[in-house]
């Protein structure tokens, strides 16, 4: 049976879903379709304009969870900080979590989104069951790979918003235990990067332990590293990189067997976010003091 997720429910969701049709039919003949909102993870500037956009306002919840099912329904503008907090209290995560907490589930689909899972689980709109997609001429259509809509199904994946705007996306979840092991592998090159990776996706294992999450880090020509992650649920001590530590130097060292650390579940499918990676570092965040009043 589905669990509602907090008070969001159904009921919140069919009036964000009229919320937006509202707003569609108001939008003048003539003038371009867009989303109402000024922010992007892209790195790109938002043309100004003050033609009224689609009113996603209210469409950026989990609808529900279904346990039994590992499944959930979710708005297209519910963000994958509040995905994953929401399916976690049930042990599940989505198969593929975009590295950055304010990436929507619903443009990780549409423009493609990858991730340490991706050796194994492909990319998210892989995990998508059904679709419910308002289409250029103002129609809900709900999209499955089996029903008279499986060609906007199919193609929906990378079209950026040309054949219409994600409503609702039902997806695939599987369940983790609390913790991530982690491996950092110190090799010298490119090439030796890119074939350890490939025969580690292949077996799915190194020196005989699994490997569930795959991740390549270059910093230098001849300075990389092979990151792998196993979940357990072995209790012991984390580290912590959401306040002064940082996670991507965290990886660096120069000894010939891996580097090892240990995190949360929660702190694993979030260590890039933080500093963005290392674009903190443009910002002066990566100054101690100045790091501190963030």
């Amino acid at each position: 049976m589905a669990l509602n997720a907090s008070e969001y429910g159904d009921l919140a969701f069919d009036r964000g879903r009229r919320k937006l049709l509202e707003s569609y039919r108001s939008i003048p003949d003539g003038a371009n379709v867009r989303l109402a909102k000024k922010t992007s993870n892209l790195f790109r500037k938002r043309a100004e304009t003050s033609a009224p956009g689609l009113d996603v306002s209210e469409l950026h919840r989990v609808i529900s969870v279904d346990p039994h099912e590992q499944t959930a329904q979710v708005a297209g503008m519910c963000t994958y900080e509040e995905l994953v907090a929401t399916t976690l209290r049930h042990g599940l995560v989505p198969l593929v979590v975009p590295q950055l907490k304010t990436i929507t589930l619903g443009g990780a689909v549409t423009g493609l989104g990858i991730e340490s899972t991706s050796f194994r689980n492909g990319l998210p709109h892989e995990s998508v069951l059904e679709m419910e997609i308002l289409t250029g001429n103002g129609e809900l259509v709900v999209a499955r790979p089996d029903n008279e809509h499986r060609d906007l199904f199919f193609g929906f994946p990378n079209s950026y918003g040309t054949l219409g705007y994600s409503v609702r996306l039902k997806i695939k979840l599987e369940r983790v235990p609390p913790y991530v092991e982690l491996r950092h592998i110190r090799v010298h090159s490119t090439r030796e990067l890119q074939d350890l990776m490939a025969q580690i996706a292949e077996d799915r294992d190194y020196r005989g332990e699994r490997v569930d999450y795959l991740d390549g880090v270059v910093f230098t020509a001849d300075e990389a590293y092979v990151v792998l992650g196993r979940q357990t649920d072995e209790p012991g001590p984390v580290s912590d990189y959401t306040d002064a530590n940082i996670y991507y130097r965290s990886i660096q060292h120069d000894g010939a067997e891996p580097k090892r650390d240990r995190l949360t579940i929660s702190d694993y499918l979030w260590r890039w976010d933080t500093d963005w990676f290392w674009c903190s570092r443009a910002f002066g965040a990566q100054n101690p003091r100045i790091r501190r009043f963030w």
